[in-house]
């Protein structure tokens, strides 16, 4: 993305660059103007699309919380319906053993009751169910009572033992069929909880499905702002471009009236009517001296429109040649004004342009000293914004010791 995002810039930069290359600077700042404008409204669209993607991704945090919530509630369900696994398992184990326990005691019961039916059919067969016979077939009554009560025992024993299985086999029924009502509760617990788990996977997947379209238009949504960053990347640095065609258009364009108007008077300090230059302070100066010396017409020029601003202040740090410039705002400012950009600095200012010896020296020139400069006017003179007291003045090139002569034309 970084490296697309580059090759918009610098593509669409030097495409403007090379369709701007021959306009003029009032051309390029009606280009400028309008390349703003639609930087402005980019800026709009990306503030809207960020806007989108940060209610979005509000939106898509939502969804998530809830799939996070319901998964939650999912987990505990899953968990319920293992341990409902269990317990179900549990009890129909413990139905199983009922049974058996059941099956046990009616086996048992039948048992006793069929032996119960032997005895009863052999008493009768042998013709001892009449306690008479048995008191007559005794020897004696004390033996006649104790088979009477043997009898008597016998059929107790049996009703006693038989109403035990009996009630046994009701006592073991009910557990079975206690046991197997609590699994159909349970069973149907399981089908409840089935049914739950199945909605909230329904739910889980819904809220998936709309966490993806978020995500999906999130997506689209940062594409879409990644391409609204990379034209404000690149026309910002058309900007820069615009900026910087503008300022060399408009220094070509007052070198070309420059070296218009430079012609002009050196035609006329040719023809003998001389030439004069009015400073801001309503003084006429006659300047056809720096005509008279050697050099460019251009040269010359800089020289003479230097002299315009003699008499006004200097002013430290100052750049502004009628409310105040210091030496190097001075020179600065009076070579901008033939579209020539020179550093800040006095001592940036001697790197400049090539270097000449004082004795070919012309108009124009900047003598440079440690740490002042100035504008070689000829015939051994300078104008300079020379101190507080002195402000913008002529003076002799030589009042203080020449580090370099500085040729920028």
């Amino acid at each position: 993305m970084l490296f697309s995002v580059l090759l918009i810039v610098s593509t669409l930069a030097l495409t403007t660059v090379e369709a701007l290359a021959d306009k003029t600077s009032d051309e390029l700042k009606d280009e400028k103007d309008k390349t703003e404008q639609e930087k402005e409204e980019n800026e709009g669209k990306l503030n809207a699309t960020n806007s989108t993607i940060y209610s979005l991704t509000s939106e898509l945090g939502t969804v998530e919380d809830s799939i996070e919530e319901t998964t939650s509630a999912l987990t505990q369900i899953m968990l319920e319906l293992e341990l409902l696994d269990v317990d179900i398992a549990n009890k129909e184990t413990d139905i199983d053993n009922a049974t058996v326990a059941l099956n046990d005691a009616i086996l048992r019961e039948q048992e006793q009751y069929d032996a119960m039916k032997i005895r009863i059919q052999y008493l009768y067969e042998t013709g001892n169910e009449d306690l008479l016979t048995v008191y007559m077939e005794s020897g004696s009554i004390s033996e006649a009572l104790t088979r009477a009560d043997y009898i008597e025992g016998l059929y107790s024993y049996d009703r006693q033992m038989l109403g035990e299985y009996q009630d046994t086999v009701l006592e073991v029924s009910e557990l079975k069929s206690s046991l197997e009502t609590e699994r159909e509760e349970l069973l149907d617990l399981q089908a409840e909880y089935e049914e739950e788990q199945a909605s909230m996977e329904l739910v889980i997947d819904e809220l998936q499905e709309l966490s993806d379209d978020y995500a999906a238009k999130i997506s689209a949504a940062q594409s879409q702002a990644n391409q609204y960053a990379a034209t404000i990347a690149a026309q910002n640095a058309a900007l820069q471009s615009l900026d910087a065609q503008i300022t060399e258009a408009e220094a070509e364009e007052a070198r070309k009236k420059a070296e218009e108007e430079a012609k002009l008077l050196a035609e006329a300090a040719q023809n003998g009517t001389g030439v004069t230059v009015t400073t801001t302070g309503n003084v006429t100066y006659d300047t056809t001296p720096i005509y008279n010396s050697g050099g460019s017409d251009l040269g010359k020029a800089i020289a003479n429109y230097g002299c315009q601003f003699i008499g006004n202040p200097y002013v430290y740090g100052g750049t502004s040649l009628t409310q105040g410039a210091d030496c190097s705002g001075f020179t600065m400012s009076v070579y901008k004004n033939f579209g020539y950009n020179l550093p800040r600095s006095s001592s940036a200012q001697q790197s400049v342009g090539r270097e000449v010896s004082y004795s070919e020296a012309q108009p124009g020139d900047i003598i440079c000293y440690s740490g002042h400069v100035a504008i070689y006017i000829g015939n051994g003179q300078i104008v300079h914004a020379s101190t507080p007291s002195g402000g913008i003045k002529i003076g002799s090139a030589t009042f203080r010791t020449i580090i370099t002569v500085r040729r920028v034309i």
